[in-house]
């Protein structure tokens, strides 16, 4: 046993005692994986709706610390490594080298160039790509004509592009957790149309203390065109969508992707992360989560800015992942 399984025993002990307590009751959601994504899903993007309401700041401004990098893990386990695409060399690192790129800085017509190998060398029918280059093609001219506002509207619509891709590639999983995109995108209508602003005021959450950001920074960075009402309840559907975004990745595609239907033990869930990745690249990984969390530690604003520069490449990432799957269907 590796001292990494030694130390999540007894963490694995108190899960078995649990289920066993539990399971008079909830005996159905540990063998049905359908009902129990569907359950999960739909508790999470409540529970995201209800925060939004009471502490967005809060998750505006720990959600990328908290979550960030492990999520991004789970971006590259389940749309990389998972379905073996690093093993097409060639076509991984003409997909890999604008993603680092925009990492770099470099701007969204650089991160679409993603896209353009994943159709390309996509196995199918001319049929199915020639859309996705048209397509590729027109989001290219408004990244190149709208370079800063297209940024905007992609880190606003990139959330929603993984509840969109979650729901496609792993739809005979979770045949049940219709609720999910449902409740989304009824929260995210219930925000535009002004529900939080009351609920803002009589909590008294319109500042954050200790995280020193404030609406106003938020708005300049995520809506800086739009009208003032407008812009608030757009950086507070972003504040949703983000933590149902970080839901998606860090528990319901988990959930959905296993062989096993029943959830499975800690130390089984190490040993298939170091079987997926190894052990060298988990411990990096988890040096740099450890690392933005110290620096959120120091400078909680500047940690934040950074792990969101860090992560711009996911979100084209996740659009040729997309678009390969669209034109080769998904494979596990």
């Amino acid at each position: 046993m590796s001292a990494v399984e030694a130390l999540l025993a007894p963490a694995d002990a108190l899960r078995a005692r649990l289920y066993r307590l539990l399971a008079p009751w909830a005996g159905p959601l540990f063998a049905d994986r359908a009902r129990r994504v569907a359950w999960l899903g739909a508790i999470q993007v409540v529970l995201a709706f209800l925060l939004t309401l009471a502490a967005p700041l809060w998750m505006l401004a720990l959600g990328p610390i908290l979550f960030g990098v492990p999520h991004l893990v789970s971006d590259a386990r389940y749309l990389v490594v998972r379905p073996g695409l690093h093993r097409r060399t060639v076509l991984a690192l003409l997909c890999g080298a604008p993603l680092l790129a925009t990492c770099l800085g470099a701007g969204p017509a650089v991160g679409l160039l993603a896209l353009l190998p994943a159709i390309l060398g996509a196995h199918g029918p001319w049929l199915r790509k020639a859309p996705l280059l048209a397509l590729w093609a027109g989001l290219s001219g408004l990244a190149l004509g709208f370079g800063a506002l297209f940024q905007l509207a992609f880190a606003h619509l990139h959330n929603v592009v993984a509840v969109a891709l979650w729901w496609w590639a792993w739809r005979a999983r979770h045949a049940r957790a219709w609720a999910v995109p449902l409740l989304a995108a009824t929260g995210t209508v219930a925000l535009l149309a002004g529900t939080a602003e009351p609920m803002l005021t009589a909590l008294g959450a319109w500042t954050a203390p200790w995280t020193e950001t404030s609406f106003t920074q938020h708005v300049e960075a995520l809506a800086p065109r739009a009208p003032p009402v407008l812009a608030l309840r757009l950086v507070l559907t972003f504040a949703f969508l983000q933590a149902v975004h970080y839901g998606i990745w860090l528990r319901l595609i988990p959930e959905d992707d296993r062989p096993r239907a029943a959830p499975r033990p800690w130390r089984a869930t190490w040993r298939a992360l170091v079987e997926d990745f190894g052990a060298v690249p988990l411990v990096i990984f988890g040096a740099l989560a450890l690392g933005v969390a110290a620096w959120a530690v120091v400078d909680l604003t500047q940690a934040r800015l950074g792990y969101l520069r860090l992560a711009v490449f996911h979100g084209y990432l996740e659009l040729a992942v997309g678009a390969l799957w669209l034109i080769e269907g998904r494979r596990s």
